[in-house]
């Protein structure tokens, strides 16, 4: 039997917003139908999901940002992807039927997640068209980023790849600046740290950024000469 107050609350998630971080308000809202029992919030570092655990809940990212890790074999932590509000995670595993979670999600920011047993995930999926479309969506967008990541590591030269991953964050943003430290940003983007210092060294003797007490920084002329070099590539 489908619980009436969480069927409101995915109402509420995906067709009453935008498929961004929720506000507040909304999150209180919805702590309030449906109490401590669905809606958590993680600090940042925190683990959300722990890769090889039992893969029987989905989490719904409702605010903040987090990045997927996957712990190979000798014990070092790559990260494979960035993850935002509103992301369902465990979804793939869902689908796909792993019994096992394949990799950790860590809060980057803190975050707020509703997590939800997959009986009951599949319970309100089967019980609007709606809602499963606007998750549908979902997976494309993550789908076509995934996409996007793997073209840029098999076509682009390296310091393309930072330069290109710089124009996308800062499309939404002027000035933008790169929340990231340079070792997470190596991480990401699965480049050696040494070569990442130098290749930003080179982006920024071309006028596409700008390095400032260890921050990097684009500005809106910055972002005309990123554009004109980048914005032909964007899918």
């Amino acid at each position: 039997m489908i619980n009436k107050n969480l069927k409101h609350a995915f109402n509420i998630i995906f067709l009453n917003n935008p498929l961004t971080d929720l506000p507040q308000k909304t999150i209180y809202q919805l702590t309030e139908l449906l109490h401590e029992t669905y809606i958590f919030q993680i600090k940042k570092g925190k683990t959300i999901i722990t890769q090889g655990q039992p893969a029987d809940y989905i989490y719904i990212l409702l605010s903040g940002e987090g990045v997927v890790l996957n712990d190979i074999e000798w014990n070092i932590n790559n990260t494979i992807d960035e993850v935002n509000a509103i992301d369902c995670l465990g979804i793939t595993e869902y689908l796909t039927e792993k019994k096992e979670y394949t990799g950790f999600v860590i809060a980057k920011t803190d975050c707020y997640v509703l997590k939800l047993h997959n009986s009951e995930f599949y319970e309100i999926l089967s019980s609007s068209f709606e809602i499963s479309f606007t998750i549908l969506k979902i997976l494309a967008r993550v789908t076509t980023h995934a996409m996007e990541h793997a073209e840029t590591q098999s076509t682009f030269p390296k310091k393309d790849i930072v330069g290109y991953y710089l124009y996308l964050k800062s499309c939404d943003s002027i000035p933008y600046i790169c929340p990231l430290r340079r070792s997470e940003l190596a991480d990401f983007l699965h480049i050696n740290l040494r070569s990442l210092y130098r290749y930003l060294d080179t982006i920024e003797l071309e006028g596409m950024i700008k390095l400032r007490k260890g921050k990097i920084i684009i500005d809106i002329e910055c972002f005309k000469k990123l554009s004109h070099k980048y914005q032909s590539l964007i899918l």
